[in-house]
């Protein structure tokens, strides 16, 4: 199993373990939106935010292995990258279309985390008294999120140069 996809299946457990760990110290009635200085502005039952939660992640595995399949299926006329024909060609192919499918599991573990740092910043919120949303953290970790996706991307790109065989 390659990187990419070690990784996803990690950051899903660690999803599923946080939602039951969560749910096991939020109070029955939880704020679940916050306007923009972080006080509740709408509330729900404890079942109904976990629920949406689960839904979330739901969505996202489902469009993730959507994607990741894609590539597999894909003409690659349709694959737009450095140096297509080299890295496509058939002696090339199925490596090429690996390290394209990992890096979209990769992709996939980091919004995983990032929904997940998001519930965990809004039950922490429901924690306090009085509730609050932690707007800075939840912007450090989307800035942080950004940088390793803009890495990860200058990365996969760099590793598609020709020149970097040699």
């Amino acid at each position: 199993m390659r990187f990419g996809r070690i990784l996803f299946v990690i950051a899903l457990l660690i999803c599923i373990f946080e939602i039951a760990r969560l749910w096991s110290i939020s109070p029955e009635q939880m704020a679940a939106h916050f306007n923009a200085q972080g006080l509740p502005d709408r509330f729900v039952s404890k079942a109904e935010f976990f629920w949406f939660q689960i839904q979330t992640l739901f969505i996202v595995v489902l469009v993730s292995l959507s994607v990741q399949g894609l590539f597999l299926f894909m003409p690659p006329g349709m694959i737009n990258m450095p140096n297509r024909e080299y890295w496509l060609a058939p002696e090339r192919k199925e490596e090429t279309l690996g390290r394209l499918s990992d890096f979209g599991s990769m992709l996939f573990a980091v919004i995983l985390l990032v929904i997940l740092m998001a519930f965990e910043i809004s039950t922490y919120a429901n924690l306090q008294s009085p509730i609050l949303f932690n707007a800075g953290l939840m912007g450090m970790v989307m800035v942080s999120a950004l940088v390793v996706i803009i890495l990860m991307l200058i990365q996969l790109v760099l590793s598609f140069r020709l020149s970097a065989l040699g």
